[in-house]
Order: structure tokens, then C-alpha cells, then sequence
């Protein structure tokens, strides 16, 4: 299927084909050797890669526009799901045949115990520490794998077949100035799964309106779902800059300030919420990024929208308003934005690109087992995958990822023995958790409270990953501040926590369930 572009864009494309039949092909052996006694299996796969192949293609050339339309908008997000579940399956099967490869060659040895194939089971039953929920099962409960295997690519062909207008159409838009390719391969310095929500949000800002009354895009998402990120990301675009005369900023607990929220130019300028001035714009227009935790005070609302129209008397202001809590959506002129977390297929596209970057996971079977092993413990935490994926590129071998996955999966359990709930899970509700180290004396830290700020504050001495792997110099008693992860992308935050040394204290009847290997944890 032809798509057009530059010559260098049409040869990329040739060369990313080439690559991935090659590599497919090698999967494509591994995998029908684990499922000889299916026939057809082979047939099968290579319907899978070569349908991932071209949903790679076209999603590839079509974030390269500036795609308007809010229903191809939508269209590129199920091709991009479709794309993660594609890869998804493909990576699980290829390591689920090698673990199985690698059980019969070395039934004792320490990698066999960690193989996804006592974890990605193509059944309804979740099997294995902290996978329950729905997004762990690659499959139904249908035992027979090629008839499941079957059905899901039917859904991936039909969902390509339904493109052709799609893909006619997003060539219509211009394109977009794009970084050389091989920055993409460096997710640290990109924002990874929101392109649909940001082309939506970059359409609410520049779009004119007829109406006189302040247009108002509520964001509605749970904590640490990448709400600010978005805006910043979105408030650093060149054609937002060239539209607002000024970007104000009011974060969490601000405006309780009556001060504040009276947005005059003295005001403005001593309670720093100008974060963009363009000086030489022409246009009167004022974009206002408002965060709150839950609700906002129906009065404080009515004053602040008040003080904005006295502002901009000529119109074409924006206010971008963001909480946890749907009780914003009503303060809309447009309907809401919800964010939500990454699902399992994404995540683990993510964690997988972070850990190897240019590298092939292909090229480290083993490794890449464990690292899909890791990637389904964390329940799609961002911080989570930015810590682990810089210790385990920092120590690329077997012996030395086969502890951190014992360790994460022991962290997992403890949690579930002491609150059953995974640490994760306890991390998005800002709660204490245990979290795991490499020194087998100590086992674990407990972190008591978390913490973001912007780049300009000063951070820590004390790493994450020191306490981690215990290096550096020796870590004080009692509680102290570690800094967990710095941002390579707007808003840049400096992500800390208060921590302090303290093992779980597991009930005398609940210690009797942890498993003997992960004891020395406790």
C-alpha cells in the first residue's frame, strides 16, 4: 500500500519493511516450533505480521499530520490500539514459545521459573502474582489458541480494511516539522499515547468561535495520568504562542487567593502565573490553564471568568481546566476530555522502546522476556517504567534482570498479603508503600509521601536508583528526601519522595502465605 511523501519517507518505510519481515520470518520459526501439533499456525502468524506491518505504516505516516477532524482523530486512535494489541500478541507468543524452549533445556535453572509461559496463558484464568484483571489475558477463555489467534486478526484486517478513506484523506493534511527518526527511538524526550488527545486539545485552542461566551475545555483524569504534561506539551506549540497574547497559569489550591483570581497587570505579575508572553502579538487573547484537585467554588469560578472577559473585552480567550473530578465537566462549552491510564498492549510498547531503545528486543530473546515479565507487574505506572527501564539498560544482562523481576514480583506479593491491593494501585491513591531493593539484608524502604516540582527547584542528593542497587554513599537514618525521576519533557517536573528505612511488618497468619523463595524479603 502506497503513501505518499518525500523520497527519504518512502525509503525509511522500504527499510522499516525490510527490517520487520526479516525479523517477523525469525519469529515466525520460534513460534511455530513451540506449536507444532496446530497446524496452520505458521499461515496464521504471518496474516498477523503482515497486517501489524501495514497498521505500523500508515499510523506512522499519519501522526506525521496535522490531522483536524475530530472522527479521523478517532479513526488513528483504534489503528494506534490496534497497533500495541498487533505487537502485543506477537512479542507474548515469540516469548512464550522461548520460555518454553528454555524450561526443557534448563529446567533448574533461574530463568525457567520466570518464563511467560506460566504467566501469559491464552485463557480467561489469570495465573501468577497480581495479574487479575482483564488487560493481563491476551485472550478469552477458549483454550484452543489458533482459533483465538484467528479472531484477533480477523479484528485487526477488518479494522484495516475500514481505513481506505482514512487513509486517503490524512494525506490531505499538511505535515508536520518532525525530529529525525531516531529521536523517536528515545521516549524519555517525547510524549508516548496522547497524539489523539493533543491534535483535540490544539483544535480547541486554535479554532475560532462565533459565540461571545469564554470557550472552556474541561480535562477530567486520574492523578499521575498525564493531565499537565499534556498542556504544557500542547502550550509549547508554536501556533498556540502565535494565537494568545499571554498563557496564565493558576496551580492546585490558587485561587483561593482573592488577589489571585483579579487579573490585573500588577496582580498577574506579582503572583507569577504569566508563564508565555507574546509581546509582539496583536491580538488581545488570554489562554488560562486552570488545575484543581477536585471541585472549584462556583463563586470563584464566576470571578475569575469575570476578571478574564475585562481582560480581553474583543473575545477569543480560552480557559483549559483540569481535575480529578467529573464534577468539572459542567463548566464546559465543549465536551470533556478524559484521560485515562495506558492500557497493558501500550505499556508494555512503551516499556519495551525505553529499555531497548535502538537495540531489537529480538536481538536479547531472554532479556525481553523478563522485561515483559516486569512491564505486566507495574499496572501502567509511568515513574515505575522510567526507573526500572534506566537500572535495567544500565546492567544488560540475564543474571542481573532475573533478581530485579524476583524482586518486583516479591514486592508485589508482600503488598497483597499486607493491604491486597498492588503497590501500584496504592501509589495512584498517594498512599505509603513498600517499595523493593537489591540488598537481601534490608529488603525493603517505605515511602510515606510524594512529591513534583518544577526544574528550578533544587532536588535532592540522594537518587532512587542508589537506594535501589545500594550505591553511593551511605544513606541517613530516619525519614529523608530522595529525588525518584527528573522529566526530560514540559512541564520538566522533579519527581520526589520522603522515604525512610523500615521493613513490612506482615501478619504472623498472612506471613505463612508468602512463598519460601521470597522470605528473605520480608
Amino acid at each position: 500500500m502506497a503513501v505518499g511523501g518525500s523520497p527519504s519517507i518512502s525509503m525509511d518505510i522500504l527499510f522499516s519493511a525490510i527490517v520487520g519481515d526479516l525479523v517477523s520470518r525469525s519469529a515466525s520459526f520460534v513460534i511455530s516450533k513451540c506449536f507444532q501439533e496446530q497446524p496452520g499456525i505458521d499461515k496464521i502468524l504471518q496474516r498477523l505480521e503482515r497486517v501489524v506491518l501495514r497498521i505500523d505504516t500508515v499510523v506512522e505516516e499519519a501522526e506525521g499530520r496535522r490531522i483536524a477532524n475530530q472522527g479521523m482523530l478517532r479513526q488513528l486512535m483504534l489503528l494506534r490500539q490496534g497497533m500495541y494489541r498487533g505487537h502485543y500478541i506477537l512479542d507474548a507468543l515469540r516469548f512464550r514459545a522461548i520460555g518454553g524452549k528454555e524450561e526443557e533445556e534448563n529446567k533448574e535453572g533461574a530463568l525457567s521459573k520466570f518464563s511467560p509461559s506460566k504467566r501469559l496463558r491464552f485463557t480467561g484464568r489469570a495465573t501468577g502474582i497480581g495479574i487479575c484483571n482483564r488487560e493481563a489475558q491476551l485472550f478469552g477463555t477458549n483454550n484452543n489458541i489458533q482459533e483465538e489467534l484467528e479472531r484477533a486478526i480477523d479484528n485487526l484486517e477488518d479494522t484495516m480494511a475500514g481505513m481506505k478513506e482514512f487513509i486517503f484523506l490524512f494525506k490531505l493534511y499538511p505535515r508536520m516539522v518532525r525530529q529525525p527518526y531516531g529521536a523517536y527511538l528515545l521516549l524519555d524526550n517525547c510524549m508516548f499515547g496522547r497524539q489523539m488527545e493533543r491534535h483535540r486539545v490544539l483544535n480547541f485552542l486554535l479554532r475560532s468561535s462565533a459565540s461571545p461566551d469564554l470557550a472552556v475545555l474541561p480535562m477530567v483524569g486520574p492523578i499521575r495520568a498525564g493531565k499537565t504534561t499534556l498542556v504544557e506539551n500542547v502550550c509549547k506549540d508554536e501556533c498556540v504562542r502565535d494565537r494568545f497574547s499571554m498563557v496564565l497559569f493558576f496551580p492546585e489550591f490558587c485561587l483561593g487567593d482573592e488577589g489571585v483570581i483579579d487579573l490585573k497587570e500588577k496582580n498577574i505579575n506579582i503572583n507569577g502565573l504569566v508563564k508565555y508572553q507574546n509581546s509582539s502579538s496583536s491580538q488581545n487573547r488570554l489562554l488560562v490553564i486552570v488545575e484543581i484537585a477536585n471541585d472549584i467554588n462556583r463563586s470563584t469560578w464566576r470571578r475569575l471568568k469575570s476578571s478574564i472577559a475585562r481582560m480581553t473585552p474583543c473575545g477569543g480567550s480560552k480557559i483549559i481546566i483540569t481535575s480529578r473530578s467529573d464534577s468539572i465537566v459542567r463548566l464546559g462549552t465543549t465536551e470533556a476530555l478524559r484521560l485515562d491510564y495506558l492500557s497493558q498492549e501500550a505499556y508494555w510498547y512503551f516499556f519495551k522502546s525505553l529499555v531497548f531503545g535502538s537495540t531489537s528486543s529480538d536481538e536479547e530473546p531472554k532479556l525481553a522476556t523478563m522485561a515483559m515479565e516486569i512491564a505486566l507487574e507495574q499496572r501502567q505506572c509511568f515513574t515505575s517504567a522510567h526507573i526500572l527501564a534506566g537500572i535495567l539498560r544500565d546492567n544488560f544482562n540475564a543474571r542481573f534482570w532475573c533478581t530485579v523481576l524476583h524482586c518486583v514480583r516479591a514486592s508485589v506479593q508482600t503488598h497483597l498479603l499486607m493491604f491486597d491491593q498492588h503497590p501500584n494501585l496504592r501509589l495512584r491513591e498517594d498512599e505509603p508503600i513498600y517499595y523493593w531493593r537489591m540488598e537481601k539484608s534490608r529488603g525493603y524502604f517505605l515511602i510515606t509521601k510524594y512529591h513534583q516540582s518544577d526544574s528550578s527547584a533544587q532536588v535532592p542528593r540522594i537518587r532512587m536508583r542508589d537506594i535501589l542497587l545500594e550505591c553511593g554513599a551511605t544513606l541517613p537514618r530516619g525519614e529523608f528526601e530522595a529525588v525518584v525521576w527528573t522529566s526530560r519533557i514540559p512541564p520538566y517536573y522533579n519527581y520526589t519522595i520522603s522515604c525512610k528505612m523500615q521493613a513490612p511488618q506482615v501478619a504472623v497468619g498472612r506471613k505463612k502465605r508468602v512463598l519460601q523463595e521470597e522470605q528473605h524479603l520480608i
